[in-house]
C-alpha cells in the first residue's frame, strides 16, 4: 500500500526542510489513490517521511525542475522542498520535530485519510470553525483555550471576509454563559451578528468620565507635545490632579495615586491652571509675572475645547459618574457582569479619529487594570476585539501613544491576568511590531499588499512560509490559520455566521443602473447636523 504512495527520496536537509528528488518513475505529476487522484508537487500540499518509528510531517513549499549530474552526464528531474511542520507519534500528532530525517530516506504522499488524524488532534472540545480547503467536508477543530487565551490577529484585505470570520468565530462562544468579550466596532457592523447575545451600546449613550484617564492618557489628550512648555504643563497637571483626587476621596487618600480612578473636580483643576497662567507677584519693586505665567496659554485653549466639545460630552459631561461609586455599574455593563448578554458591542461609528484613539486607549487600558487588581482574576477571563486596529495601534505617529501602549502591555502580559486580544486589520504593516509579535494565533485572509505578506511572514512560525504563495489567491471567506490553537498551518473555509454582520459591500454598478432619486439631501444634512447615524 506504501508503495503506491512513495514519490521520491531526500536528497538534502537543513534545519527546516528537506529536499525531495522525484522519482524517475513519476511521468506524470498525478496519482490516483482510492477514488482521488491527487497532485504532486502542489504547494501547500502535505508530505511525510518515515524516520524510526516516526513519520515526519512536511508541507510542500517549493516543486522546479532542475539540471542534475547523473554518471553518464546530467539530466533533468523533479526537485520538492518540503517545510517540516510536525511529528505523528505513538498515533498522535505533535508540532515539531525531535528527529530529522536523512539523506535516501523515502518520502511519500499523505492521502486524506492519513492527515484526519492530525487534524482531529483537538477534536475532544468540538469547536470547528470551518472546512479544509484541500480536504473536502474535513472539518478543522482548534483547541479554543489556545485560540482565544494567546492573542488572535484576523488579518486581510477590505472585502476578504474579515468581519464575517470574527462574527463566525465569536458566535459560536457566545452562548457560553460565562463568556465576557468586548467588541471595539469602529463601523457599527456587529451589533446585527448578535442580535440577541450582545448588548449594544452606542458611545453617545456611554460615559467614560475624565476621571477614569491615568496619566499618560490625560497628558497626550491635554497637552501638545510640541508645545515649548509642555514638560511643565505635564508636571502641574499631574500634581494639580493627584492633589484634587486626595482631596476629594479622604477615606482613601493614603492609597491614591495620579493613575488611581476616582472623581475629581476638572473644572477646579482649570480654575487653578488658569490662575496659575496669570499670576502676577507683587514685590517691592513692584509686581511681577509669577512662574507659570503665560506657560499655560496653549494647553488651557486645548483643554476648553475639548470640555466644550460635544463630541466629547460622554467624557467631560457626565450625567451619571459623578462620584467614584458610579464607575462599579459601568464596570459591570461593560464586562456583562450584571447582564444575561455575553458579548459587548462599542459602537464608535460617527466618532471622530482623534476621539477613537482616547476610547481605545481608554477601554484597554480599564480592561487590563480591572482584572489586574481582580483577585480572581482567572475565573474571569476577557477579549478585546480591536476592529480595524491600524487606526488607533499604528507604530507611526498617526496612531494613539497611550492606546499602543496599553495593548502592547496587554499582549506582553495580559495572559497572566486573563485578558486577551483580537487584532482585527487590513493594514497589518501599519500595527506595533510588538503587539502583533505577542499573537500566537494567526488568521490570515487574502492580502495583496507585499509590504503586509513581508511584515506577517517575519512574526508568525517558519511554517507559515509553506503557505505564503497563496494567501493573494484566497477566496472571499477562505483563509490560512497559523499557531499554537491548530496542529498544522492550513487553509480553511470560515463557517458562515448566522445572522451575518452588516458589512455588505455596495453594489455600485447595479445602483447606477436602477433610475430615480435615492437621496433625500434634508434628510442627510438633519442627520449631519445632529450627528446622527440612523
Amino acid at each position: 500500500m506504501w508503495e503506491e504512495k512513495l514519490i521520491g527520496t531526500v536528497k538534502e536537509v537543513t534545519s527546516t526542510t528537506a529536499t525531495i528528488l522525484l522519482n524517475r518513475s513519476i511521468t506524470t505529476l498525478t496519482k490516483k489513490l482510492g477514488d482521488k487522484t491527487y497532485y504532486i508537487g502542489q504547494v501547500g500540499s502535505y508530505l511525510f517521511v518515515p524516520v524510526g518509528n516516526e513519520y515526519t510531517f512536511g508541507v510542500v513549499t517549493d516543486f522546479r525542475k532542475e539540471e542534475i549530474a547523473i554518471q553518464s552526464g546530467s539530466e533533468y528531474r523533479y526537485l520538492i522542498t518540503m517545510t517540516f511542520i510536525g511529528t505523528f507519534r505513538n498515533g498522535k500528532f505533535e508540532t515539531g520535530v525531535a528527529v530529522l530525517p536523512t539523506v535516501d530516506m523515502p518520502a511519500y504522499l499523505l492521502e486524506d485519510k492519513d492527515i484526519q488524524g492530525a487534524f482531529a488532534t483537538y477534536i475532544q472540545y468540538k469547536f470547528s470553525v470551518g472546512t479544509l480547503s484541500q480536504f473536502g467536508n474535513q472539518r478543522a477543530f482548534l483547541d479554543p483555550n489556545k485560540f482565544f487565551g494567546k492573542h488572535v490577529a484576523v488579518l486581510g484585505s477590505s472585502g476578504s471576509g474579515k468581519s464575517y470570520t470574527v462574527a463566525s468565530l465569536l458566535q459560536k462562544v457566545s452562548q457560553l454563559p460565562e463568556a465576557h468579550i468586548v467588541i471595539l466596532d469602529l463601523h457599527n457592523e456587529y451589533k446585527q451578528a448578535f442580535p440577541n447575545q450582545c448588548q449594544y451600546c452606542a458611545i453617545g449613550s456611554l460615559e467614560l468620565p475624565y476621571w477614569l484617564l491615568n496619566a499618560e492618557e490625560m497628558i497626550e489628550l491635554f497637552i501638545d507635545p510640541q508645545d515649548e512648555n509642555a514638560s511643565i504643563q505635564s508636571s502641574v497637571l499631574q500634581d494639580l490632579i493627584y492633589n484634587a483626587k486626595k482631596s476629594k476621596n479622604p477615606k482613601l487618600s493614603d492609597s491614591i495615586t495620579i493613575d488611581t480612578p476616582v472623581y475629581y473636580d476638572l473644572r477646579e483643576i482649570i480654575s487653578k491652571l488658569r490662575f496659575l497662567d496669570t499670576e502676577r507677584i507683587s514685590s517691592p519693586a513692584g509686581s511681577k509675572e509669577g512662574p507659570y505665567y503665560g506657560k499655560f496659554s496653549r494647553m488651557l485653549v486645548r483643554l476648553e475645547s475639548k470640555l466644550h466639545d460635544p463630541r466629547y460630552a460622554f467624557m467631560f459631561q457626565p450625567n451619571i459618574c459623578k462620584t467614584t461609586e458610579d464607575i462599579i455599574p459601568l464596570m459591570k455593563m461593560i464586562f456583562g457582569l450584571d447582564s444575561k448578554y455575553r458579548i459587548t458591542v462599542l459602537d464608535l461609528s460617527g466618532v471622530p479619529f482623534d476621539i477613537v484613539k482616547t476610547i481605545a486607549a481608554l477601554l484597554a487600558r480599564i480592561t487590563f487594570d480591572f482584572n489586574f487588581w481582580n483577585p480572581k482574576h482567572t475565573e474571569l477571563p476577557i477579549l478585546l476585539v480591536f476592529e480595524e486596529a491600524h487606526n488607533y495601534l499604528s507604530s507611526t505617529s498617526e496612531g494613539s501613544k497611550a492606546a499602543r501602549r496599553t495593548v502592547e502591555r496587554i499582549a506582553k502580559e495580559g495572559r497572566k491576568y486573563g485578558v486577551s486580544c483580537m487584532i482585527v486589520s487590513q493594514r497589518p504593516s501599519e500595527i506595533s511590531e510588538t503587539i502583533l509579535s505577542q499573537c500566537n494565533n494567526f488568521v490570515v485572509m487574502r492580502l495583496v499588499n507585499p509590504k503586509d505578506i513581508t511584515y506577517i511572514e517575519r512574526l508568525v512560525p517558519e511554517s507559515f512560509a509553506a503557505l505564503k504563495s497563496v494567501i493573494p489567491l484566497l477566496r472571499q471567506g477562505e483563509c490560512v490559520i497559523v499557531g499554537d490553537s491548530i496542529p498544522l498551518p492550513q487553509r480553511i473555509f470560515i463557517d458562515m455566521p448566522n445572522p451575518t454582520p452588516e458589512s455588505v459591500d455596495v453594489r455600485f454598478f447595479d445602483k447606477w443602473k436602477q433610475p430615480g432619486q435615492k437621496a433625500d439631501v434634508n434628510e442627510i444634512m438633519d442627520h449631519w447636523w445632529n450627528q446622527k447615524r440612523s
